[in-house]
């Protein structure tokens, strides 16, 4: 998709956790299950310090635990109208980077921002957009593209996944020797199950075609390690 596309998602989502939380700084230290090592209030110092890190270049360790957790310390101490602010003088700087950074890049940064939008929601119990949704093409275009690099580099059986948005796309090579397993599911429970938000018994509860068996390490060593340096399916489910 054009970069501009990624970038409009992105003002979209800055704009929809803005309306939510501005304001509001009794859910500041609520904690957010599906990252139980934050608060709102760090969720949010790690979106504006990425923002911050986007615009000064500052993109070697990108997604590590040692570069998520300097950007809470940085900013971590801020109320969340300020850490909004903080973010929102970025939100320009940014979308101008975005015009010059890979396209995989930007989708991702889309995909991240999403997937907390829908944690911190998780942690207040106020569900918002779950599909129909610009933010779901970039974030993902972002998973199926890295989801089918990896199942064909662990020589894993084919996957063909179905969601409203992206229609039906296959991950994986067709001609590894097993019998094709195809998953159809809404735009939400894609980003969240790739997105390393379902549990284990969450992941083989879902409505497969096939066997899902042989995919399983997908999920609990591969597709999450993109993001967050390496988020494994909670132990416990995650109820949303």
């Amino acid at each position: 998709m054009p970069i501009s596309d990624a970038a409009a998602a992105y003002r979209l989502v800055y704009g929809r956790v803005d309306a939510l939380i501005r304001g509001r700084a009794e859910v500041a230290e609520l904690a957010v299950p599906a990252c139980p090592a934050w608060t709102i209030r760090q969720t949010v110092a790690h979106l504006a310090g990425v923002a911050q890190d986007i615009v000064s270049r500052n993109m070697e360790k990108k997604g590590a635990d040692s570069w998520t957790q300097a950007q809470v310390d940085r900013v971590g101490g801020s109320s969340l109208d300020e850490l909004l602010d903080l973010w929102g003088q970025m939100i320009d700087p940014v979308t101008a980077t975005l015009a010059l950074a890979p396209q995989a890049s930007a989708c991702q940064l889309v995909f991240d921002t999403l997937t907390h939008e829908h944690d911190m929601r998780g942690g207040l119990n106020e569900p918002g957009s779950r599909t129909g949704d610009l933010a779901y093409d970039p974030a993902l275009g972002f998973l199926t593209t890295m989801g089918d690099q990896l199942y064909r580099h662990a020589g894993l059986s084919a996957l063909r996944l179905i969601t409203p948005t992206i229609g039906a796309v296959q991950l994986g090579d067709p001609d590894v020797t097993r019998a094709q397993v195809a998953l159809k599911i809404s735009d939400f429970e894609a980003l969240r199950t790739f997105g390393g938000r379902r549990s284990v018994r969450q992941l083989l509860a879902l409505p497969w075609h096939g066997d899902p068996t042989n995919l399983l390490p997908a999920f609990t060593h591969l597709l999450p390690a993109f993001s967050n340096d390496g988020i494994r399916p909670p132990t416990n489910d995650l109820i949303e």
